[in-house]
């Protein structure tokens, strides 16, 4: 993913099912590319399978492959799609890379979209929920928790009691949360959400090169460039830049890139 910009794909459960997805995605490439839906291949043990759909560049000129073509696997991501159904996807594209496709051969996989927004999205979570946590709704919770702790000892509590009890463990909860913004300073963040941010962003960014290094990469559309192919944080092409000059293509790599002596 390209770290420093905005992604533009639809919030989880836009869309009814992956074939909805792969319409619309598919339906907005068809200007730029040559498009074979459910493409058959069969895996180095025999066992057969089928992709999404693979592509290839209306206009091949400029690529760094002779017949330029990719393989594009879909996941309709839910909000409560689980951290297990996401790297099992992942393991699932990077399997494709070591499939014959009937007409193409070997191909690099492209993920749509990447299964690692969530990682850019959690900071944004996290802070939403910390806004929570001092708003006028949780000090009622306080208020009603403390309620029902009373009654259970036959206590009945007037609202001004309730008011301070409630106010003091709302307070302790804004000192918890303070000392997250000083340690966060202290470590010379601006804030407890841009540490979080910043550690969520290395391990995207660390996944993403280690996909890459496998040959599975991002079709994600982008604020400044539109729709654009990505791997291990390298621009493939883009539809408002076109393809990249880039030293290797889009097939699956062999090997280290390095010459061992």
């Amino acid at each position: 993913m390209r770290y420093g910009q905005k992604a533009l794909l639809p919030e989880p459960g836009t869309f009814p099912d992956e074939k909805a997805l792969a319409t619309f995605v598919l339906g907005k490439m068809n200007q730029w590319f040559h498009i074979e839906e459910q493409v058959p291949g069969r895996y180095w043990t025999g066992e057969e399978t089928r992709i999404d759909a693979v592509l290839r560049p209306r206009q091949p000129d400029g690529w760094h492959d002779e017949e330029p073509a990719f393989g594009v696997e879909f996941k309709n991501l839910a909000p409560n799609t689980s951290t297990g159904e996401r790297y099992g996807w992942v393991a699932l594209a990077v399997g494709y890379t070591q499939c014959e496709w009937q007409g193409y051969g070997r191909l690099g996989i492209f993920l749509c979209p990447s299964p690692l927004t969530w990682l850019l999205s959690r900071a944004d979570e996290i802070a939403a929920f910390r806004q929570r946590q001092i708003s006028p709704e949780m000090l009622e919770k306080e208020r009603e928790r403390i309620r029902r702790y009373g009654r259970q000892f036959g206590k009945d509590y007037s609202d001004s009691y309730l008011d301070s009890e409630a106010l003091i463990a709302h307070r302790r909860r804004l000192g918890e949360m303070t000392y997250e913004e000083f340690t966060a300073r202290a470590d010379g963040y601006a804030n407890a959400d841009a540490r979080e941010r910043e550690h969520d962003l290395r391990m995207a960014k660390e996944l993403t090169h280690l996909l890459g290094q496998l040959s599975v990469g991002e079709l994600m559309p982008y604020e400044d460039s539109g729709w654009t192919l990505m791997r291990s944080e390298s621009r493939l092409w883009s539809e408002r830049e076109g393809p990249a000059k880039v030293r290797y293509g889009l097939r699956p790599r062999v090997g280290s890139q390095r010459r061992r002596s």
